[in-house]
Order: structure tokens, then sequence, then C-alpha cells
């Protein structure tokens, strides 16, 4: 089980409150995007108490207190509310939402990654360090641009996908992307370019800080590159 890294104020902040609250008979919501950490939390705080999705809670709730982890699934706050009288709720959410005040007295709030300096620092350093030993590499490539679109789900599996590229070489690399393309192969050469110019294009848009750049560093004129920019854009 991770264990929730609080460096930084609002981490650090969010952990004590949740800590005071821990044994006061009242519901406690938990704010925060995906991937923040906030089931994380919960089970650092309380470590034995039963988890739900909307989707899997039982008919029947034997349990005294539970954490429903995708809390705004609820269709109807307040019906769901009385049918499930002298249980108490810790629950998770993406987004803060009025009705929440109504029954839910405390409410924790996880700021996104990027707003974290030292939680990103701390995390980051632990799943380099993971993946160093899993991968058996001596050093971890500098040219490594995190990816904090989903917090730490993403930063997470973009140090784990640098770690896998750096540790194969072309060769390699083009043997998966030929395994891959084996039975797709009769779909004709127009409908697969996209699997190379897709990853071509976003690895130039995260290393260049404009089209015109892009374009001299593929060397595409501007036009092309537009053009190719708009076909992919609900990829890219």
């Amino acid at each position: 089980m991770r264990t929730f890294v609080a460096k930084s104020p609002q981490t650090i902040k969010a952990l004590n409150i949740l800590q005071a609250a821990a044994n006061l008979p009242v519901n406690i919501a938990i704010i925060g995007e995906r991937g923040t950490g906030k089931e994380t939390l919960v089970n650092e705080v309380f470590p034995h108490i039963p988890r739900y999705s909307v989707a899997s809670l039982p008919q029947k709730i034997e349990a005294k207190e539970i954490f429903i982890r995708d809390f705004e699934n609820i269709e109807n706050l307040h019906i769901f509310m009385r049918s499930i009288q002298g249980v108490r709720l810790i629950v998770a959410v993406t987004k803060f939402d009025e009705e929440l005040d109504e029954f839910f007295p405390i409410q924790v709030t996880i700021p996104p990654l990027r707003e974290r300096t030292e939680d990103f620092e701390e995390l980051k350093r632990i799943y380099i360090q993971k993946v160093k030993e899993e991968f058996e590499l001596e050093e971890f490539p500098q040219d490594f641009i995190p990816d904090l679109q989903s917090n730490v789900i993403s930063l997470k599996k973009s140090i784990y996908e640098k770690a896998l590229l750096s540790s194969m070489d072309e060769e390699e690399i083009m043997q998966l992307l030929e395994q891959y393309l084996e039975n797709r192969v009769d779909e004709g050469y127009k409908e697969l370019l996209y699997l190379f110019e897709v990853p071509l294009l976003r690895a130039a848009k995260k290393k260049c800080k404009s089209v015109l750049a892009m374009s001299k560093a593929l060397e595409l004129n501007r036009a092309t590159l537009t053009s190719k920019l708009k076909r992919y854009a609900s990829k890219i």
C-alpha cells in the first residue's frame, strides 16, 4: 500500500485535519483532481475502513463507517444520505459541490501536484529510485519531462515510460511496433501513418515552444505542420 507523501504545506495541513477528525462522529469529504492522492490519504488515516465505488455499494451496509472513492457519481445526494443514516461517510470527489456543505461538515482539499513543489520532488525521487532498481539502471535520463496532467498517476506513468525507453535500443523499439502492426497491415499505409506522426508531433510539441520552432525542428514548412496538427487535434 502506497504511503501518503506530505512534504508540502498543503498536504501537511490536509493530513493534520484528517488525523484530528479521525475519531469525530462526522462525515468527511476529500476534494481533489484525479490522481492527487485522495484515497492514499484515506489509507494513511483509516487503514482498515471498508472501501467502495458507487457502483459496488452493497444494498445493506453493516459497517459503522465506509469510504466511497467516486462520490460525485451518486445520482441524488439527498435521497442517498437519507438511506444511509447511521453510517459515517468518508468520501472522495474530484470537485467541490455546494450540496456537500449540508452533509459533510469537514472538507479537506488536496491541490493538484503542479501546485505542490515539495510533494512533486519527493514523489519523483521515489519513483525514479524504484524504476532504477527495477530496470537495473545506473542513471535515470536527465532529459526527462514529467507529465502532471493526471497528477501522481501520469507522473508515475511518464517515469516508467522513460525508464523503459532508455533501456531499449532503436531495433527493440521497432520490433515492438512491428509486432503491434502485424495484425493491422491490411488497414493500409495511410490509415496507419498516424501511429508514427502523432507521437512525433507530441514529442515536438513538448520540446518546442511554438509552431515555428516545431516547424524548424521537424524540417516541415508551417503550412504542412499546421495541417497535420489540425488533422490530429484530438490525439495531440
